[in-house]
């Protein structure tokens, strides 16, 4: 024979495991956000790397083209410009 059970009783456990399930999906929610901000450090670190780098290379290029200049050159850009 079963036994009936009265309805606060039915709830109480109903509400014990929904409350576990809440604190598991909280907590794989909180894990899911810790690991999107880690991704989302090293992308920006990337991407400063990369400017780091091309700004590197255009301060290289920009020396390389002073020094190939020749004697006439040189003196040509210290003459100011003639206005009319």
């Amino acid at each position: 024979m079963t036994k009936k059970k009265y309805f606060h009783e039915v709830i109480e456990e109903d509400e014990k495991i929904l409350a576990i399930g809440l604190k598991q999906s909280r907590l794989h929610k909180k894990e899911r956000l810790d690991r999107e901000k880690t991704k989302e450090k090293s992308l920006h670190e990337v991407l400063m790397e990369g400017f780091r780098e091309e700004q590197e290379q255009r301060r290289l290029e920009e020396l390389e083209e002073e020094e190939e200049k020749t004697p006439s050159e040189e003196l040509q850009d210290e003459l100011e410009p003639i206005d009319d």
